[in-house]
């Protein structure tokens, strides 16, 4: 993994090294092992590099370059199927210089073209390439932006960066709190893309690429999922051939020069995936601890640190201080089931004071501190000597994990009913979550707003109460929030599940869920794989009927049927918890540490400009006496407040 960064002239001023350099100095965290920048001929283009070096880490070096040096590219990323490239383009007359996974795509460019190439790669990143001889510039971001890239346009040049420090290091970029973001944060809890919280800051959306010329850039999508149940097959078929996908996934994204492991939990998804490395690892591929597997032969994965030979899994977990937020037992009896070389770590809030470094980081403000575990969870990993990490993200978004994917299947029909009779039902004592009552009071069809209650953090008129107006002007409708369906194209004649799940994996996935691994990740020096974010395990799951996912209220059924052999039932069937902050019961002392008070003191609160300095002692006061659902929207205003120290707002 990398950070990559670099500036298109579109007024044709020269770019020189040193701004380059002075970019990639913002994140060596990001690749400690090489930095290099390059500058075209005539100086319209620069691109810059810091590299963690994985794979071919003897002669991967970037900035990479094809055979007559006429373009030039830098990377973050891994692509998987790079061996296959490899040997096509070879065939075609291409003559790589490097065993580096990157290149494929320096020289698939020049076969393929800019979209042909993106369509054929299986892998996650994010890359710029200078293309000397059509005088374009070309950047791209994997289907699922697991990778992170940004771009801002000022003073006549095109920015971009795997971080926002990398644009923010130009002492004239103005630093301006986009608005917008601040208030679609505080109702979903994330900033939605392709905003950030800085105004004139972007984010490249998943699965498009941007192209760059004199006469100003353009930004496509390049790949679409279709959510069609065309696939005949019986459940049992359906079983078998995800778990051959899953383990496909799994074991091609082993391919390392370097330590790895996994993050166990103790849950459904990573267990799977930990047993799955296992299976990959072991010398027979039949058993290894508790799993038992029937699938296609290992690959021929070189042991790692190991004497005689063999090869102990590393695993790493985190758990808590307070019984109720904590299953460190469950990931201590899953490692011993797998046998595993199991470390854990315990968090505190004293952890907390981590929060300020995170923030430099994350770079924007989030409704969360699970951030904060992970930091640490990551920091453990790097402690532990490993470089590589998989991960089980993605999970809940393919096969509908969270409880409002259970919620909205049974809220749904009702929402055919009077408005006054969804209201009663509302208000009644029958069991049901706040958002599951909220979002039948509402009785939203739209499904764009319909998810966004599920995620709601606060409502409209909490926000117009704590936010101070910009320029004395008053709320309106915020775009970042609206017609997210038809952005993102989702289908309407898809079941609700699949469209549900489509608009997730485009909005909160990518910006939240994904957002956080990469940022705390990296931090560390350390690459975090995603083995369920696989485009050919979800274009298999897009093609069957929603029930193989969510079946009689059960989530993710057919991941759990798939495991049925490979995990304890215990693993198997438990409901999904997730990793959970306490940052709310921690919000709730009467005096937080030093750095958090100072931010939420009246006075600091009124010198940033972005909240009622009331209204935030109103809030904080109610969360301290126990006021439920607070915690999530107050934990936004100390990020806010934080970041907007930090990044000297």
């Amino acid at each position: 993994m990398c950070g990559i960064a670099g500036i298109y002239a579109l007024n044709g001023a020269p770019i020189e090294p040193q701004d380059i350099e002075a970019q990639i100095a913002t994140f060596i965290h990001r690749g400690p092992n090489q930095g290099a920048v390059y500058c075209s001929a005539q100086g319209e283009c620069g691109l810059g590099i810091r590299r963690l070096s994985i794979i071919d880490v003897a002669g991967g070096h970037q900035p990479l370059v094809n055979e007559d040096g006429m373009r030039r590219m830098v990377y973050n990323g891994e692509t998987y199927n790079h061996h296959l490239l490899r040997a096509e383009l070879e065939q075609l007359g291409h003559r790589p210089k490097t065993h580096s996974d990157g290149e494929v795509i320096l020289h698939g460019y020049e076969e393929w073209g800019a979209a042909g190439v993106l369509t054929r790669l299986r892998g996650m990143g994010a890359f710029a390439l200078w293309d000397e001889k059509q005088r374009q510039l070309f950047i791209g971001r994997d289907r699922f932006g697991i990778k992170p890239l940004y771009y801002a346009e000022h003073a006549g040049r095109l920015l971009f960066a795997s971080e926002i420090k990398a644009i923010l290091c130009r002492p004239d970029f103005p630093r301006r709190v986009n608005r917008l973001a601040l208030d679609a944060m505080l109702r979903l809890g994330f900033v939605p893309g392709p905003a950030t919280m800085f105004d004139g800051i972007y984010k490249l959306p998943p699965a498009h690429y941007l192209i760059a010329r004199e006469d100003g850039y353009t930004i496509r999508n390049y790949w679409q999922l279709t959510y069609e149940p065309s696939l005949s097959l019986s459940e049992t078929q359906a079983v078998e051939q995800f778990l051959e996908l899953l383990d496909e996934s799994v074991r091609i994204r082993l391919m390392s020069e370097v330590p790895l492991g996994t993050l166990l939990s103790g849950g459904l998804d990573s267990g799977t995936l930990t047993a799955l490395v296992q299976h990959n690892l072991s010398s027979s591929g039949e058993r290894v601890g508790g799993v038992n597997l029937r699938l296609s032969k290992p690959a021929k994965i070189p042991p790692l640190g190991s004497d005689d030979g063999g090869h102990t899994l590393k695993t790493v977990s985190i758990g808590f201080d307070q019984s109720e937020y904590d299953e460190s037992d469950l990931a201590h009896s899953l490692a011993h089931y797998l046998k595993t070389d199991h470390q854990a770590i315990t968090f505190t809030d004293q952890d907390f004071d981590a929060y300020p470094a995170v923030m430099c980081h994350l770079e924007e403000p989030q409704c969360s501190a699970t951030a904060v575990p992970i930091y640490k969870l990551y920091q453990a990993c790097r402690e532990a000597g490993l470089t590589v990490v998989l991960t089980g993200e993605g999970s809940d978004e393919l096969l509908g994990g969270y409880h409002w994917h259970r919620g909205d299947a049974l809220v749904r029909p009702l929402l055919l009913l009077p408005a006054a009779v969804r209201r009663a039902i509302a208000d009644s004592p029958l069991p049901m979550s706040a958002a599951a009552r909220r979002v039948l009071r509402r009785g939203s069809g739209d499904l764009s707003r319909r998810y966004q209650d599920w995620l709601e953090v606060s409502g409209d008129d909490v926000r117009s109460t704590l936010l101070v107006p910009e320029d004395g002007s008053t709320r309106g409708t915020n775009p970042l929030l609206m017609n997210w369906a038809e952005k993102w194209g989702a289908l309407e004649s898809a079941a609700p599940l699949h469209q549900t799940l489509w608009l997730e994996s485009r909005t909160r996935m990518v910006d939240f869920i994904n957002f956080e691994v990469d940022k705390m990740s990296m931090a560390h020096s350390i690459e975090a794989r995603v083995p369920f974010l696989d485009h050919y395990l979800w274009e298999f799951c897009a093609a069957l009927p929603p029930r193989y996912k969510l079946k009689r209220g059960v989530e993710k059924h057919l991941l759990r049927q798939a495991t049925k052999t490979i995990l304890p039932e215990a693993t198997r069937t438990r409901r999904k918890k997730g990793l959970a902050s306490p940052y709310a019961h921690w919000l709730r002392a009467k005096r937080l540490p030093d750095w958090a008070e100072e931010v939420l003191a009246p006075q600091a609160v009124q010198r940033v400009g972005l909240f009622d300095s009331t209204a935030v002692n109103v809030l904080r006061e109610d969360h301290q006496a126990g006021k439920p659902h607070l915690g999530s929207l107050l934990m936004g205003v100390l990020s806010t407040q934080i970041w907007a120290k930090e990044f000297r707002i």
